[in-house]
């Protein structure tokens, strides 16, 4: 069902106006005295009650993505969350910043009698929450609370009935909180906000908020699982919290997962897999990066009627249920280039990288490379040969002749070469002997009508048409046989800096 035809039917199932007031038609709705007549008309219309069909509605037209970071998660992901964090005889799930539910939706799919705890701040999304859970029949208590600061704005339990729940405010003792089985998330990334001391407590004194919402899920449970953003693996600031979790031997798994998997952003994410009962400090790295599926949507443009009448066509990344299945088995066993258990002691050899490719073999298919000073003589012989002309023109004759573009790329060359030069300085193990030349032959001026220097002006004039389309095409000649030069250096760098046979010098040093 398009986003178009299920907005309006939402609208008119719970008597909107306008999508903007559907959170709070639904809140009245729960708390009225037969909720159960809009429970059956929703049935009908979404039979389906694995998908959270009220998150599309709710994603496009209320969720806050710039202040509050609020990215829906897919079903995929919300299904590969649920069985990483299975544990054997659980009963009670703590679902952090649980948004609409999709992750307990997927969570109560696999078991129907698992009981829930769910946090959200956003006061708006609740409404959409409480009516998945009383739909589904779920038992829960549900929290508005802004979980990095401890502060509780009102609080609410769902009981069982026969076919649906029913919602009601409740105040609850804190204890009740305190412990579950497993618990999950996805919290909104990268925020920069303060951190209640009863959180970070046990962190170290450098900290992002996405490590301060896996250190509240270890209190309310020894297994947990989260989605967060794939910087988190490799990022400087969050160095020391990946440190401690590992040398606690908390963390069972880091997997990266593909781009474009959510529908409101492209962002790259990871799944980080804990347990506080794992008796060793390995860790096992995972790439569900290529383990992925394409799926294509079409979806009919929104507002006026230009766009409500196009048919836009966009690709994401999915999750088969096969696919799924595998990733979950790479947590125990290694396989390939896409699993690969990893030591505490190799862990710290490569700056706590929680990404798979440092710890894998380099293979290249026999590929023997040039020496670098070879090559840079090459170069410097492509610069010296468009050198032997120096062509300086006015602005207005480089337009006309068409040789702005050979401008542009005479000037951005030298900053290549000047990058190149300076990387050779941080060498630390190997001496290149020469640098490579600064690009001379051609110019533009203000002051300068036309200047070629090394050739005889007198017949400047009648050579002109014919010199300078030759000249053009000499130079981009020229330009290629540079390019595919540096390319070759560039490819002969990279396989010595990936095994450790070239190394940079510190900037210390």
């Amino acid at each position: 069902m398009e986003l178009k035809e299920l907005t309006s039917k939402m609208c008119d199932l719970f008597g909107c106006v306008s999508v903007d007031t559907l959170p709070d038609k639904i809140m009245l709705t729960l708390l009225s005295q037969s909720p159960t007549i809009y429970f059956d008309k929703y049935k009908e219309l979404c039979p389906d009650l694995s998908v959270d069909w009220l998150q599309r509605v709710y994603q496009f037209y209320h969720a806050d993505r710039e202040k509050k970071k609020q990215d829906y998660t897919p079903v995929a992901l919300a299904r590969l969350v649920s069985f990483l964090s299975y544990t054997p005889n659980e009963k009670v799930v703590y679902d952090c910043c649980a948004g609409s539910g999709a992750l307990t939706i997927q969570k109560w799919s696999a078991n129907p009698e698992l009981k829930f705890v769910c946090e959200e701040l956003d006061e708006k999304v609740l409404p959409i929450l409480l009516f998945n859970l009383c739909i589904r029949n779920i038992e829960a208590t549900v929290i508005n609370k802004n979980i990095l600061t401890g502060e509780i704005i009102c609080s609410y339990k769902t009981h069982k009935g026969f076919i649906y729940a029913c919602v009601q405010r409740s105040m609850f003792p804190e204890t009740e909180l305190m412990k579950a089985d497993v618990s999950i998330s996805n919290p909104p990334f990268n925020l920069k906000v303060s951190v209640s001391e009863t959180i970070i407590k046990d962190l170290p004194q450098k900290y992002t908020c996405n490590f301060a919402f896996v250190a509240h899920c270890l209190q309310r449970s020894d297994r947990c699982a989260l989605i967060l953003p794939r910087g988190v693996l490799t990022s400087k600031e969050e160095k020391e919290c990946r440190k401690f979790l590992i040398e606690k031997g908390w963390l069972q798994a880091a997997i990266s997962l593909p781009e474009k998997m959510f529908e409101s952003t492209s962002v790259a994410t990871c799944i980080l897999v804990l347990d506080k009962r794992k008796t060793s400090k390995d860790v096992m790295l995972i790439n569900a990066d290529e383990m992925k599926s394409v799926e294509l949507r079409e979806q009919r443009g929104e507002g006026d009627a230009s766009h409500y009448n196009r048919i836009y066509k966009k690709e994401f990344n999915t999750f088969s249920d096969e696919q799924i299945a595998a990733i979950c088995e790479l947590t125990i066993k290694e396989q390939g280039s896409f699993s690969k258990r990893i030591s505490q002691e190799e862990l710290e050899q490569h700056g706590y990288n929680l990404t798979i490719v440092p710890y894998l073999p380099m293979e290249f298919e026999g590929t023997v490379h040039r020496d670098f000073n070879a090559i840079i003589s090459d170069i410097n012989r492509i610069i010296r040969e468009r050198n032997v002309i120096k062509v300086t023109v006015n602005k207005v004759w480089a337009e006309r002749l068409g040789l702005v573009e050979i401008i542009r790329d005479c000037e951005a060359s030298n900053e290549v070469v000047k990058a190149m030069n300076e990387s050779f300085v941080s060498f630390k193990n190997y001496e290149v002997k020469e640098n490579i030349i600064e690009n001379r032959y051609i110019q533009s001026s203000n002051s300068k009508v036309f200047v070629i220097e090394n050739t005889d002006k007198e017949i400047l004039s009648s050579i002109m048409p014919f010199f300078m389309n030759m000249y053009k095409q000499h130079l981009y000649y020229l330009n290629n046989e540079e390019n595919r030069l540096l390319a070759e250096l560039r490819d002969s760098m990279l396989p010595l800096l990936m095994n450790g046979d070239l190394m940079l010098k510190d900037s210390d040093e």
